[in-house]
């Protein structure tokens, strides 16, 4: 009776055991599962904090390399008034490029001119120790000895159509002396240049008693291209 209470005794703990070594394997496997998801879920999480740093940080360089272009090697400005009309416009927007330049004749310019105290757009007619006569009489605007290549509308005897002349254009002739200079032909000293409008009589320029020449250390940038309005998209020259 003893022997067989004690066999009774010994295969119930031998089942207890049991049950306890699988309670435990469960428990260890179900911990590990936990483990196991919880890594992942770190993994998820840090992924996608690492994608949306790396997507905040290319705006960011994107906004930075725009600013510097913009700063440094391109700007934009509004056109104002009609003294370069027809070839900017009043409310144009224009593109500069201001890094590196060298004032070249014909090129159209931003200055910011210290005499009158703002910005202004002109193109250049002379460079430093060229010389500059204006017949006002004939309208006729010579450089170094050579009148200016310019376009003109010159109306028909007979009322026809006007006539198209030369490669660039000018809305008037230069009749009007604003007193710059008491003579002419003048020499562009040194470290300037000789501005006009293409809207000739109705430009503040160079021939201007308020402005006269220019010096190149208030040019700001050569106008390089036109962005509105649409129509007129494109290079400017």
């Amino acid at each position: 009776m003893k022997d067989e209470n004690t066999a009774k005794t010994e295969d119930i703990t031998e089942k207890t055991a049991a049950k306890t070594e699988n309670i435990s394997e469960e428990t260890a496997e179900n911990t590990e599962n936990i483990n196991e998801e919880g890594t992942a879920e770190k993994k998820g999480g840090s992924s996608f904090l690492n994608d949306a740093a790396e997507i905040v940080e290319s705006i960011l360089l994107s906004v930075f390399i725009v600013l510097l272009v913009f700063t440094y090697l391109f700007r934009l400005s509004d056109v104002s008034g009609p003294s370069m009309e027809p070839t900017l416009t009043e409310k144009d927007r224009v593109v500069i490029s201001p890094l590196f330049y060298t004032p070249e004749q014909n090129d159209i310019i931003i200055v910011n001119s210290s005499k009158l105290d703002k910005l202004i757009v002109k193109r250049v007619v002379a460079l430093e120790g060229q010389s500059v006569d204006i017949d006002f009489e004939k309208g006729i605007v010579s450089v170094d000895g050579e009148p200016l290549d310019e376009q003109l509308y010159i109306t028909g005897e007979n009322g026809e159509e006007p006539e198209l002349k030369a490669d660039h254009f000018v809305n008037t002739l230069t009749t009007y002396d604003m007193g710059a200079f008491e003579s002419y032909p003048v020499t562009v000293p040194q470290g300037c240049v000789f501005v006009l409008g293409d809207n000739r009589n109705r430009s503040k320029d160079s021939k201007h008693i308020e402005l006269g020449f220019v010096p190149e250390n208030e040019i700001v940038g050569r106008v390089i291209f036109r962005i509105s309005p649409l129509d007129k998209f494109g290079t400017v020259k």
